[in-house]
Formats: C-alpha cells, sequence, structure tokens
C-alpha cells in the first residue's frame, strides 16, 4: 500500500526584491485573469525520473537548493497602488511536498498520475510565494521520481526542463556526498524587468511594437468564423492526439530537402491545410518562443516564454518556396519575442475600431520538441526513406481524444517524447471545429506530410499538391 508523509520543506535565497513585473510575468497574469474563476488553469507539471540512488532526504534537500537558487520560484505578485504588477522574491520560507512510498508491485506511475490530476485543479495563491509545490515516489527506499508543478507565473517549459536537469544533478552529488555543483550564472527575472526598462530593452520593445502593428494591420479578421454562443452555453472545446511513426519519418526528409528547419516543415503544412480551408492568401498564426536567445537567459528559470504572431504567405505551387517563408516568418517572429503585452492589446483595440471587427488571432502553433532546428545541424547523412516505408507506418497512426485545454480557438502542440514517433496535439472550439474536424486535421498534417516526403527524393521538384479546400476530411 503506498504511503504518503507531507512535507514542509524550508529555503532560503540571497536576497528579498520587488521589482515591475517582466513582460513575459504581466503577459501570463492577464491570461490567467481571462481564465478565472478557474485560477489552477495555467498550473503546469513537469516530472523526471531518477537513477533510483539516494534517500528521501537527499531529494528534499535538493528542493531546497533549486529554492534558493532561482528567485522566481520564490517570488509572488501584486497590483500595486498605480495598478501595475509588481513581482516580490521573498528571500525564505517553506514549501510543500509530497514522498510517497510505494509497495512491492505498485506502479509509481499511478501515484504520479493522481498528483498531476490533483495538482491541475489545485489554484496557487499569486501573492503568495512559492508558486511551487514538489513530490517524490519512492521504491526500497530510493526515490525513483520526481515531480513539481508551477504556476505558470513562475516558469516556462523551458524552465522545467532545465529543473528536471538540475534535480539529476544535484540528486546525484548528493547521493554521493558530495557538494552541489554550483548554478548556473544567469538573469533573474529582478534584472530582467530591470533589462527591459533600460535603453536596450526599451529599443527592443519599440521595435516589436512596430513588428506587432504589421501583422495585426495585416492579418484577417478570423480564419474560422465562430457563431456567437446560443442560449448562454459555454464554449465547448475537443482535444485529440495523433501519434504517429511516419509524421516523424517524413518531417526530417522534408527538412533536408526543403533546406529548412523541421519546425518550419511543420509549421508549413499546418499554415497551409488553414489557409486553403479559410480561403486565403495568407495564414497569421502565434507561435510560442522560448525568448531565450541572450545567452545569459538560457540557464534562466522563469517565465519568459511568448506568443507571437506570424504570418505566412501562402502563395506559389512551389511547397518548397512556401516552407523557406514560413522559416524567415517565425524567425522574425522570435525576434520580436519581447514585447509589452498591454501595448500589443491596445494595438489590437485600435485596428478594431479602425475596421469595425475586431481581429482574431486565437490561432496557436507550438512546437515544444527539445531539438527542431535546420537539419545541418544535426549533422550526418540525409535520411532515406521509401514510400512504402511511409505507408507502413501510417497503418500504426493513432488519434484520439485528450485531456489537453487551452483558451484559443485552435491551439497545435507537437512533442517527441517517445523515440520514432511524434504526437500532434490539437485542441479546438467546437463551433470552429468539430471533433470530427479535429481529428480530420490531423490526419491530413500527416497524409501531407507522407505525400511531400514521396515526391521529395523522386526528382527534386515539388508536385502540386492535393490540398483540402475550405472542409477538413473526417478521418
Amino acid at each position: 500500500m503506498t504511503v504518503l508523509v507531507h512535507h514542509r520543506v524550508p529555503f532560503r535565497g540571497r536576497r528579498t526584491a520587488t521589482a515591475p513585473a517582466t513582460c513575459a510575468q504581466r503577459h501570463m497574469w492577464n491570461l490567467i485573469e481571462r481564465q478565472l474563476p478557474d485560477a489552477a488553469f495555467y498550473n503546469v507539471c513537469h516530472w523526471v525520473e531518477l537513477p533510483g540512488r539516494g534517500t528521501a532526504p537527499d531529494l528534499l534537500a535538493v528542493f531546497t537548493e533549486l529554492l534558493g537558487r532561482h528567485e522566481s520560484l520564490r517570488t509572488g505578485f501584486q497590483r500595486a497602488g498605480d495598478g501595475g504588477l509588481v513581482q516580490q522574491v521573498v528571500r525564505s520560507g517553506e514549501c510543500e511536498a509530497e514522498v510517497w512510498t510505494a509497495g512491492p508491485g505498485e506502479d509509481p506511475t499511478g501515484v504520479l498520475d493522481a498528483w498531476r490530476h490533483r495538482m491541475r485543479h489545485t489554484a496557487f495563491e499569486p501573492a503568495r510565494a512559492p508558486l511551487i509545490r514538489f513530490m517524490a515516489v519512492v521504491v526500497g527506499g530510493a526515490p525513483v521520481l520526481a515531480a513539481f508543478c508551477v504556476s505558470h507565473l513562475a516558469a516556462d517549459l523551458m524552465s522545467l526542463r532545465l529543473l528536471a536537469d538540475e534535480v539529476l544533478r544535484l540528486l546525484d552529488a548528493a547521493a554521493a556526498g558530495r557538494p552541489f555543483p554550483p548554478a548556473a550564472l544567469s538573469r533573474q527575472p529582478v534584472e530582467q524587468a530591470g533589462f527591459e526598462h533600460s535603453p536596450r530593452g526599451r529599443a527592443l520593445l519599440h521595435r516589436a511594437h512596430a513588428y506587432w502593428r504589421r501583422q495585426i494591420a495585416g492579418a484577417p479578421a478570423t480564419l474560422f468564423p465562430v457563431p456567437g454562443e446560443a442560449g448562454g452555453e459555454p464554449t465547448r472545446r475537443y482535444s485529440a492526439a495523433m501519434d504517429s511513426r511516419a509524421v516523424a519519418l517524413a518531417v526530417p526528409v522534408l527538412a533536408r530537402h526543403w533546406r529548412v528547419s523541421t519546425s518550419a516543415v511543420l509549421l508549413t503544412v499546418v499554415a497551409l491545410l488553414l489557409g486553403r480551408r479559410a480561403g486565403l492568401p495568407s495564414c497569421t498564426l502565434r507561435l510560442l518562443t522560448a525568448n531565450r536567445s541572450d545567452p545569459r537567459l538560457r540557464g534562466t528559470v522563469a517565465n519568459l516564454h511568448a506568443e507571437v504572431a506570424a504570418t505566412i504567405d501562402l502563395s506559389g505551387e512551389r511547397v518548397e518556396d512556401i516552407a523557406r517563408r514560413a522559416l524567415a516568418a517565425s524567425t522574425a517572429a522570435c525576434a520580436n519575442g519581447l514585447y509589452d503585452p498591454d501595448e500589443v492589446a491596445d494595438l489590437f483595440d485600435a485596428v478594431a475600431r479602425e475596421r469595425g471587427v475586431p481581429v482574431d488571432l486565437s490561432y496557436c502553433f507550438n512546437d515544444i520538441r527539445a531539438g527542431h532546428g535546420l537539419p545541418e545541424a544535426a549533422g550526418g547523412p540525409a535520411p532515406v526513406v521509401s514510400g512504402a516505408a511511409l505507408r507502413t507506418a501510417m497503418a500504426d497512426t493513432v488519434v484520439a481524444p485528450h485531456e489537453f485545454a487551452e483558451g484559443e480557438t485552435f491551439f497545435l502542440v507537437i512533442d517527441d517524447e517517445e523515440p520514432g514517433w511524434m504526437r500532434l496535439v490539437l485542441n479546438a472550439d467546437s463551433r470552429a471545429l468539430t471533433p470530427p474536424e479535429v481529428r480530420g486535421f490531423l490526419y491530413d498534417v500527416e497524409r501531407v506530410l507522407v505525400e511531400q516526403a514521396e515526391r521529395a527524393p523522386a526528382d527534386g521538384r515539388e508536385a502540386a499538391p492535393s490540398w483540402p479546400r475550405r472542409s477538413v476530411s473526417g478521418g
């Protein structure tokens, strides 16, 4: 029988501090307020398998060390007298941690799944730091997995991956009786706020403001005309996940052939399907960027991510040309990832007043794979995959309902946690895409990728694709 022990993990950092919230923190605060009363909507859970070394006290010491190192984990938020959002770093306090000891034959992942479900429905109080909770599962006296749940105000996905790697390094040191390795030098959120108010930071914000003005001005009013809610009924949403070996095989082939990143390959096909469905010559999506091009931010544990509009020109018959424009558009979007969210909201309002209708950019593309750069960076020979292998792989594809939830009309997430497979998860407003259309869209992405990959090695030229027009096929 699994036994639970609650712990209060004490922590102590280097300083207390108060500063204006960063642009990314304010953006996330606005998103959380939009989801109220579901204050836990933007809770994020992450976990890491442990090597079965050390003890539960060793792991609790690791949690203490993480809280001391990373100010974002012990930061609370509240409104100042002038209405501005303020971040407040506390120097010391306690954090919740659950240690579960699994009995013989019990599955640790079942304990983890139940904890994650509970955390996704347990809100943080933004003013009360720390905005993180920990858990661990112990088997045979040694911790075998650790997990943490954070408010998205405190950390983004890149941060969670950094924390997972750090847990492993620190636990190895603790289990061997060595001192903890030093923390990586990185900019803390208080210093990031100072940078954003510096002349260099203001120049970047001004550039991003001009970029957003161009994107909003050129964007269509909507990709999916959504009827109003009838009778006050709540919006219905549906998510499906596609696990595909065929997509995992086709994407690197096309990246090499089109000379773009693997992410640009996926973005190209998604944009083409959306644009052709809407009957538009371009497609404007919001891309999620980690905002870590500055070396001083690569090791930062904080919420730095941003959603940036990118417009892909869909004109022409050669998909290769569209892919290169998609790469250029996504590169420009990432270069403008630091922006003032309130000023961008004002731009949306101004364009809506000019047009007489609001501009809807509620369409997100989020490639969360750890590696999706240009194919040349990977090295090695170009992948060669036969059409028969691609078609055989398609027979293994599975599309099933998924629990993923977002607040956008269309939100696509791409991951590759399982080697040899790629997962695409699509969440949509059912007034825009019905459940069969959601599933059909995922199948269409796979089909188009496979068709293009089959043609790519044949003669080096792009054949005219059979793109779905205004409807999405069922699957």
